[in-house]
């Protein structure tokens, strides 16, 4: 698997992610990271979500650019990054279907 394809898997995850957590939000789901929780508290549920969902996004591009200097770096920060939202959307489908 190249870097851009983990690029590319974990920007569909951040899509996934916010897809999921806003369905989740609307059946009553409480959001466990509390600098996202203010953010939704502050800017409401969807633009906290977007806000969140973007910056994430900035920060894959960051990894990406680091990948022409340090390419297995990158690569192992978008597979963790990938384990990591692929586990939280798990979880919120799982509280989902409760």
């Amino acid at each position: 698997m190249s870097v851009r394809d983990l690029l590319t898997f974990n920007l569909f995850l951040q899509v996934t992610d916010g897809l999921v957590s806003y369905q989740a939000f609307a059946l009553g789901a409480a959001e466990a990271n509390p600098v996202v929780a203010a953010m939704i508290v502050n800017w409401g549920m969807i633009g906290g979500l977007v806000y969140n969902k973007a910056l994430a996004c900035l920060l894959l591009f960051l990894i990406f650019a680091l990948s022409r200097s340090q390419r297995f770096l990158a690569m192992r920060a978008l597979t963790v990054t990938a384990s990591v939202y692929v586990c939280a959307i798990i979880v919120c489908v799982w509280e989902i279907l409760r």
